[in-house]
């Protein structure tokens, strides 16, 4: 079991942060037992347990079953109004659909977290996801009237993609466009060679769990996340 200091995360929210994976029972009673030590050295640690097991210590609090979702790409339908986001910057309507997409982040409903994190996350990964020279980073986003109802982040790599946010206008939800985005972005995909997509979500956002497994998605893995404030 190794415990590793997470520098962006800790400087980014002004804490040290660190991060530790738990396989065994063994694990999670000899990282609870820790907890007098790691108090010195860290004010939050992001406790990834192996599906299954649960971590019990002062301080600890499930805040995420994060489901990890994959599917053979495939040539489906491209739509007219579905089209790649092209500046480097995000405008407000893209900033407001990052919001929209961390819904149920951890990042979110951990109060204990300094404020305005979750607001400040989601508009960096954003920027982060808009297209670079050089990468393969891609928006796609269902745009009505000139201004963005939709989008979908995705990086790949060789024959590999991997979705990031995912998010519709809480004015246009169910009305099909996150589905016209998904079909429009795996024709790409696919096009480019690229054969399995990954994307992970919240097990407590049942809406996005029913969505995927709709489009095709399986489960893959489901991580439970604790963060333990020391």
């Amino acid at each position: 079991m190794e415990i590793r200091k997470l520098d962006w995360d800790s400087e980014f929210f002004g804490l040290q942060i660190g991060r530790v994976d738990l396989q065994t029972l063994d694990d999670a009673v000899d990282l609870a037992l820790m907890h007098y030590d790691l108090k010195y050295q860290y004010d939050l640690l992001y406790v990834f347990s192996k599906e299954g097991l649960s971590f019990d210590a002062i301080g600890a609090e499930l805040v995420d079953e994060k489901v990890l979702y994959s599917k053979i790409c495939e040539k489906r339908e491209k739509y007219k109004d579905v089209m790649l986001y092209g500046l480097q910057k995000p405008t407000e309507p893209m900033y407001n659909l990052a919001l929209v997409s961390g819904e149920f982040s951890r990042f979110r409903l951990d109060k204990r977290l300094p404020e305005g994190s979750y607001e400040h996350l989601y508009r960096k990964w954003i920027e982060n996801a808009c297209p670079r020279e050089g990468s393969n980073k891609r928006i796609l986003a269902y745009v009505e009237d000139d201004i963005p109802r939709g989008m979908i982040t995705v990086d790949y790599n060789g024959d590999h993609a991997q979705i990031g946010l995912v998010a519709v206008d809480s004015k246009c939800q169910h009305q099909g466009i996150g589905t016209k985005i998904m079909s429009s972005l795996e024709r790409g995909l696919f096009e480019e060679g690229v054969m399995t997509i990954d994307v992970a979500t919240q097990k407590a956002n049942k809406d996005a769990c029913r969505w995927y497994e709709k489009n095709g998605f399986e489960v893959k893995s489901v991580t439970p996340i604790y963060h333990w404030w020391l």
